[in-house]
């Protein structure tokens, strides 16, 4: 009988050999826990929303050039192909930049494959492609792709070659693997694979009793209960007819199937850099909520954080013009809540530190001391960490300050963007939604915002209170 784990049982080429690749897809789609640890770490990172953020006319270009990946397929799809790639070819995920013109903006994303590619170690051609169909080799130069590769190799001999996760579980899988093909041996209705020892009976009697087992099968129709094979022979009566079967491989003794499976699916967390319960409901007894809970945290820096990041690198340093930015949004309900509680417990403790002492009337540290303590911890905006002494006199004093301090910031932004005259800067996300961060029709602060290249901009009234709304600027429409 041929089965599928035949074929993926066959030796599969050494890391950094021709046709690895397609044996690790091959290996990846029949193991069934391997296969659903993939789809779990793709499906997470497909869904995910995310934003660019810029100048309107060009975010909404290039929001258009992402959504309409892979002639309109949408942005879904190219990440999906571009993220198996990824954890499942040593080369890594490529996608393939088109461009209006040599070095013209980038107008189309394509997926290429990564089993169809090939390191040159050539700095001015590093890949070469080579369709399915075409067989024709086609030169990739450095700014026609962009690589997201997991663990690239520091060896100078293999051009940056990476080790992505099915590699690093492909031994362990293969014990699982060989495990199944154990038991569908023994549900099998033919004897396992071994060695056959039968006594009073000669080879030819044998041969036809297995004729005989056959044609009366058939002539009952009988295909799932295929009935009982009888052996008779004609030799000494003194002999009886004894069958001995030697399977070639059994299980060890005291086998457990379900703890092999457990330290499978922790092995297989391992290799691909996330928490355990991401592949597997119940990974062990006893376990509490605060600590999934700080597993999570800590899985999201590991292999789902990098390939997260490698993906954004990607977007903003080979996609993306100077001035937008692309970013996922990682943060959920419970990230967002447990955040605000570190922060809250952050800023109880500051301010035990600051508090007056009765007896010497002084804190251990002063409010700037205690302003960048909360900034390095991240609980308030880096902006309140003046980096200078500010002497207030009231609480108008104090507004006028943090406006100013936010200003600062927000003007930062708008000069990084590089906007063009007459343009927003906003963000888009997935669906299309548009935020307007900063106008250059209104502003919303006693003090305007300056931006390069832009005329002047009217200063608001000094009474005018920071919450009223906005209000159009003159020659603006």
């Amino acid at each position: 009988m041929f089965t599928l784990w035949e074929v993926v049982q066959e030796d599969i080429p050494a890391w950094g050999k021709p046709g690895r690749a397609e044996k690790l897809r091959e290996f990846a789609r029949a193991e069934p826990i391997l296969a659903g640890a993939l789809a779990s770490m793709v499906s997470k990172v497909v869904s995910l929303d995310w934003q660019i953020t810029g100048g309107r006319n060009r975010v909404r270009r290039y929001h258009e050039v992402l959504s309409e990946a892979e002639d309109g397929a949408g942005w879904s799809f190219l990440l999906d192909r571009w993220t198996q790639d990824y954890l499942n070819t040593d080369l890594g995920g490529v996608v393939e930049l088109a461009r209006d013109g040599r070095n013209g903006p980038v107008v189309a994303l394509y997926n290429l494959d990564s089993a169809r590619l090939t390191l040159t170690g050539n700095a001015d051609v590093p890949l070469r492609y080579v369709p399915h169909l075409t067989q024709k080799p086609i030169p990739l130069y450095p700014g026609d792709f962009s690589r997201a590769v997991d663990m690239p190799s520091p060896d100078e001999r293999y051009f940056s070659l990476g080790f992505c996760a099915v590699s690093r579980a492909l031994k362990v899988a293969r014990v699982l693997l060989a495990l199944y093909n154990y038991e569908e041996e023994q549900l099998r209705d033919l004897p396992p694979k071994g060695v056959v020892a039968i006594t009073g009976m000669t080879m030819p009697e044998v041969q036809e009793a297995f004729k005989l087992y056959e044609a009366r099968r058939k002539s009952k129709e009988q295909t799932t209960f295929k009935g009982v094979l009888w052996l008779a022979a004609q030799a000494n009566p003194m002999q009886p007819i004894d069958v001995k079967i030697t399977p070639f491989s059994t299980l060890p003794d005291h086998f457990d199937k379900e703890q092999a499976i457990t330290l499978y699916v922790f092995t297989l967390s391992l290799d691909f850099g996330v928490d355990v319960r991401e592949f597997w409901p119940a990974s062990q007894a006893g376990a509490t909520k605060a600590e999934a809970e700080i597993q999570h945290q800590k899985a999201l820096g590991k292999g789902f954080g990098r390939l997260v990041s490698g993906i954004e690198r990607a977007i903003n340093w080979d996609v993306l013009p100077d001035g937008l930015e692309f970013a996922f949004d990682q943060k959920d309900a419970q990230d967002d809540l447990l955040r605000a509680q570190i922060h809250e417990k952050v800023i109880v403790n500051v301010r035990k530190l600051w508090e007056p002492n009765p007896l010497t009337g002084a804190g251990l540290i002063d409010t700037d001391e205690a302003r960048r303590m909360l900034v390095e911890a991240e609980a308030v905006p880096a902006w309140l960490a003046t980096g200078q002494d500010v002497t207030l006199h009231s609480t108008e004093d104090l507004e006028s300050e943090v406006a100013k301090a936010a200003n600062d910031r927000l003007a930062a932004i708008v000069e990084k963007a590089m906007l063009e005259p007459g343009e927003d800067l906003v963000a888009i996300n997935s669906r299309g939604e548009m935020i307007t961060i900063w106008s250059s029709r209104f502003y919303s602060s006693p003090r305007a915002i300056p931006a390069p290249g832009w005329p002047g901009v009217k200063e608001a009234p000094a009474d005018r209170p920071l919450t009223t709304g906005y209000e159009p600027l003159p020659g603006y429409p």
